[in-house]
């Protein structure tokens, strides 16, 4: 009986190697909710994945009662290289909705799996079963692959969630759910299982969702109905909660208690940095011999417990620091950073050039943090310029317009301007982005992470992105290696051993 949950747990193990290697959605975002007009919806794609990852937005402008879907499309614009689109129409009140599904086909060592990826939307009321328009299908079953019976062929794989709990159903090509074939106490018996692996977790530690009568023999306890947690290093198994667990319409509905997996000490911290949880579901026979049967199995999940929720209407103006340049006999860069409190995107995000000779640019995004700020720049040759030129942005509803700057002469000296310092996410669990901008190519730039105390961290590589547009990443690590602690950090630019600037960074794992 052991080896039912071993080969649980070989089953679910690249489970956790998918979810620590997979990041895929980054800057999941959208223009203005302005009430019975188009609204853009973005998100960053991994690079790798860009051109292999299918990502579908679903939504609902009705409080969840009804969901639609629609594929993203890729812009393949400067500064939207790996962003993934859509345009929506809003109705003129209410709530909005919505959430990602990406499918990608990976290479984990040696194993090439189609891997799924999926937000859901939320069974806040705690219904149980859980109604389908609370709940989302997480995968793709083909039907007629198992081995043996119709009712062990899974067809389908839903999911939902609420504060309390995870909810799942499972469907199958059949309308039955049988645990056993005539008699409860003789072989074989079916089980039906939810497998599910916290990525911070104990790594040898896997948990699932059972629906099972496996009566109790000499030396071995049975397995029955609820939520285990097995350990693959000694084949070891323990029933840690009970489950909700029904057979309603052909459909066979599972829930449990989030406390149950969140208090089992090697459960792992929820929620986790990849804010996420690694699924698959199967099927199995339990007999004499072979003793252990897998019938079939769905496809892995990265089960992300959330989905955005927007009231319409509700939007504050954004920002924009001061219109900057550098230039030089050839060439001029303007910069300029676009902040938006509601983490709006800019629809529009150009530069008038001397309103009399009429010439009109888009400005490129080096990065789409919206919230805490994105430095917009642009270089173009000199002789296109004669006198001025102004910044305009709008986020879908309201338009913000930049100062004037009027160009005399090339500047000889960078300008360090505190707009253009900019550090996102902040606070941060695992990376950190910083960007600066000196107004034109400098040397000897360098960032440096010290502690409160002035002590030195961790001293960062520069990468050169456009102009006088410079990038630092840290890791989290100080200078041998080591995790560093949380906590409070500065962040040091210097120019030549001379201080420019300094930020604070709250490290938050």
């Amino acid at each position: 009986m052991k080896k039912i949950i071993f080969v649980l747990l070989l089953f679910s193990f690249p489970l956790l190697l998918i979810a620590q290697n997979i990041r895929l959605w980054e800057n999941f975002c959208t223009s203005a909710l302005a009430p019975n007009d188009d609204i853009v919806v973005n998100v960053d794609i991994d690079s790798i994945s860009v051109d292999s990852c299918a990502t579908m937005l679903f939504y609902s402008m009705d409080d969840q009662q009804n969901w639609s879907y629609e594929d993203m499309q890729p812009l393949f614009l400067p500064g939207y290289m790996n962003t993934l689109s859509d345009t929506l129409t809003l109705p003129g009140s209410g709530f909005f909705h919505y959430g990602l599904q990406s499918n990608i086909s990976a290479w984990l060592d040696t194993l090439f799996l189609n891997v799924y990826l999926s937000m859901t939307p939320e069974n806040s009321l705690e219904l149980f079963p859980s109604p389908d328009n609370y709940m989302i299908e997480l995968c793709q079953e083909a039907t007629g692959d198992q081995v043996g019976s119709s009712f062990l062929d899974l067809t389908e794989f839903w999911g939902s969630y609420s504060d309390d709990k995870f909810y799942f159903t499972l469907n199958n090509n059949d309308t039955r759910w049988p645990l056993y074939e005539t008699f409860s106490f003789l072989p074989p018996w079916y089980v039906y299982l939810v497998g599910l692996i916290n990525p911070e977790t104990v790594d040898s530690i896997g948990y699932a969702f059972v629906y099972a009568a496996i009566p109790s023999f000499t030396g071995f306890p049975g397995v029955q109905t609820g939520l285990y947690k097995g350990d693959i290093t000694d084949s070891s198994y323990s029933r840690i909660g009970d489950i909700q667990s029904q057979v309603s319409n052909g459909k066979l509905y599972l829930a449990c208690n989030i406390d149950d997996l969140t208090s089992d000490p090697q459960f792992g911290p929820w929620p986790n940095s990849y804010v996420c949880l690694a699924l698959d579901a199967f099927t199995a026979t339990i007999n004499l011999n072979p003793l252990f049967t897998i019938n079939d199995s769905t496809p892995p999940v990265l089960f992300y417990p959330t989905h955005e929720e927007k009231i319409i209407g509700a939007n504050v103006p954004p920002q924009l620091s001061d219109l900057a340049f550098s230039s030089n006999n050839d060439s001029i860069t303007f910069f300029i950073t676009y902040t938006d409190p509601d983490n709006n995107l800019p629809l529009t995000h150009g530069l008038i050039i001397d309103q009399s000779y009429d010439s009109e640019f888009e400005l490129i995004p080096q990065n789409h943090s919206y919230e805490t700020g994105s430095l917009f720049s642009l270089t173009i040759p000199a002789p296109l310029i004669t006198s001025h030129a102004q910044a305009f942005f709008s986020d879908g509803e309201y338009e913000v317009q930049s100062n004037i700057v009027y160009i005399t002469s090339a500047d000889e000296e960078p300008q360090f301007s505190p707009q253009s310092f900019v550090i996102s996410p902040n606070p941060f669990q695992t990376t950190v982005k910083i960007s600066f901008h000196t107004g034109k190519s400098v040397q000897g730039l360098r960032c440096i992470v010290t502690n409160i105390k002035g002590q030195t961290v961790a001293e960062l590589d520069c990468e050169q992105v456009v102009g006088g547009t410079y990038n630092f990443e840290w890791s989290g690590r100080d200078r041998f290696g080591s995790i560093a602690a949380n906590g409070i950090y500065l962040c040091n630019i210097l120019r030549n051993n001379t201080f420019i600037d300094s930020r604070k960074i709250l490290l938050l794992r």
